[in-house]
């Protein structure tokens, strides 16, 4: 882990635009995939699942920006 456990359990709002940019541009790709997800996909089960990697890969998508940031990778 690159940071004290502390740091990735408190809330880490941006600080600058470039970083709010690349939260939005995760979150919309995010969003943009669960749509054609919703719409392709039929199975109830397998679209529940691929539904909970996509907030889980958005999820740890913005984390990593935010460590990113934190740590001088920006």
């Amino acid at each position: 882990m690159n940071l004290p456990i502390e740091e990735y359990f408190r809330y880490h709002p941006p600080t600058t635009i470039e970083r709010k940019e690349k939260h939005e541009a995760v979150n919309q790709s995010a969003l943009d995939f669960a749509l054609l997800v919703d719409a392709t996909v039929k199975d109830e089960d397998c679209k529940k699942m691929a539904m909970f990697v996509i907030q889980q890969a958005r999820m740890f998508a913005n984390q990593g920006i935010t460590v990113d940031e934190l740590v001088g990778n920006s």
